[in-house]
């Protein structure tokens, strides 16, 4: 490791993880991700529980077991409860366990990470809730995850340590 990736190591929750040492080897493209992942974890203007449900969806949509992981912790720790995540899991995303605010939110997750494109009357849903700003953020918290997924994936990465909340946290009480 470097310096820098040592200390980061040692000061930090996600820095310990299989994920964050495998992102790393695009070591000039690794600050310009931690930055952007640690904005999306901070400062977007999306609800914090429904930009969760949106990562728990594509890693649903994307098979992301590596993320998964790390993300039932997250969810735990946020008070997402049990129905939700396995809605979510089950691919009834059109469950009453959701509102009609989540359901609209997951349509449109949904066709983002399937067909890229979204049908106006699912645009129509997601703009009748969500605000521009929130729109262009649901679309990068979607792009950053499906990355991940598709990094992780291809490496076959081993799950190594479920530290999904802590990491969450730890971005939080730094930011």
């Amino acid at each position: 490791m470097t310096r820098e990736q040592r200390a980061a190591y040692e000061s930090s929750p996600s820095a310990k993880l299989n994920l964050s040492r495998l992102l790393a080897q695009a070591e000039t493209l690794q600050p310009g991700m931690t930055r952007l992942i640690r904005a999306m974890m901070t400062d977007t203007s999306l609800p914090p529980l429904e930009r969760e449900i949106i990562i728990l969806a594509v890693l649903h949509l994307d098979r992301g077991a590596y993320e998964w992981a790390q993300h039932l912790q997250v969810a735990a720790a946020m008070d997402i409860d049990d129905a939700t995540v396995a809605a979510i899991a089950d691919d009834r995303f059109a469950d009453p366990a959701f509102t009609d605010r989540e359901r609209a939110l997951l349509a449109f997750t949904r066709q983002t990470v399937r067909t890229v494109r979204v049908d106006p009357p699912v645009f129509d849903a997601v703009a009748a809730f969500y605000d521009d700003r929130q729109i262009v953020e649901a679309i990068h918290v979607i792009g950053i995850y499906m990355l991940i997924v598709r990094v992780s994936e291809v490496a076959e990465l081993e799950i190594d340590a479920v530290h999904g909340a802590e990491v969450w946290k730890h971005a939080a009480a730094n930011s």
